[in-house]
C-alpha cells in the first residue's frame, strides 16, 4: 500500500464561478506529486491521476485516500 496526502491549497484559489466545488488541492504518493483532488457539495471527493483518464470518485476523503492507495498499488 502506497502513503497518499491530499494536500490542500489556498482557498482564495478557488473558482468562485464554480459554486459545487468545496476546496481543491494537490495529490501526493509515496512524496511524489500525482494529481489533483476536490471536494464538493454534494459530498464527494475526486481525485484525478496524471497520465490516467477521468476522475475517481468517494464519497468521503477516507474512502478515496484508501481508493488511491489501492490503485497506485495495483498499477
Amino acid at each position: 500500500m502506497h502513503y497518499v496526502k491530499l494536500e490542500h491549497n489556498d482557498d482564495t484559489a478557488l473558482d468562485p464561478a464554480d459554486p459545487e466545488l468545496v476546496m481543491r488541492g494537490s495529490l501526493f504518493i509515496d512524496g511524489h506529486e500525482a494529481g489533483c483532488w476536490e471536494a464538493r457539495r454534494d459530498g464527494t471527493w475526486v481525485a484525478h491521476l496524471r497520465h490516467e483518464k477521468g476522475w475517481i470518485v468517494e464519497q468521503s476523503r477516507v474512502a478515496l485516500i484508501e481508493r488511491l492507495a489501492r490503485f497506485h498499488s495495483d498499477n
